[in-house]
């Protein structure tokens, strides 16, 4: 069985990804088959899906790929304050988010896209609050990593929606403090 590593194995993958992306260019998800996949990136069926399970999984590879592109390295973060990372996902989503805007996508692909940012991000914030605080309680951590998931989100959804008179930077300085200290600091 060939590893992951091979480079034979990472170049189908790239081939497949690649034809995927050049697909969702012109066509919504819903309409992309596996064929279309497969005769796009010049493989067979059988290739495909020692690969991917299906279409869907794919996506879910692709976006995971393109989001931690985006989210930048681990290790970068690792050494950041719990205040720096929020900022930095932040402006990641919305570089993440334009990044998607190119091409129309349905519902059911915004919301398995939705998903996979919402499982990543809160794996990322509940790695930063560990660190931040080994003691937690991981009922409570759990919860954290899902709130400032959901404000990050909420917070990079209104931007996107916004008439862009202001940078991702200037959107979110200001919100900080209150994301950190709460609505009290008013």
């Amino acid at each position: 069985m060939q590893t992951k590593t091979d480079p034979r194995v990472l170049r189908t993958h790239k081939l497949i990804t690649d034809a995927f992306i050049i697909l969702s260019q012109s066509k919504s998800f819903s309409d992309i088959s596996v064929k279309d996949i497969t005769e796009e990136a010049m493989i067979n069926r059988a290739t495909f899906y020692n690969h991917f399970l299906d279409k869907y999984d794919l996506l879910e590879k692709v976006v995971e790929e393109k989001l931690s592109l985006n989210l930048g390295c681990d290790k970068q973060k690792s050494l950041l304050t719990l205040e720096q990372t929020i900022k930095e996902i932040f402006l990641s989503l919305t570089r993440f988010e334009a990044s998607l805007q190119a091409h129309s996508a349905n519902q059911e692909e915004n919301e398995t896209i939705d998903s996979i940012i919402r499982i990543e991000l809160v794996n990322i914030f509940s790695k930063k609050l560990t660190q931040t605080n080994p003691s937690i309680e991981s009922r409570l951590l759990e919860k954290l990593a899902k709130w400032l998931t959901a404000t990050v989100r909420g917070m990079s959804h209104d931007w996107a929606e916004s008439d862009h008179s202001e940078s991702p930077e200037e959107y979110i300085a200001p919100l900080l403090p209150f994301v950190m200290c709460g609505i009290e600091t008013l």
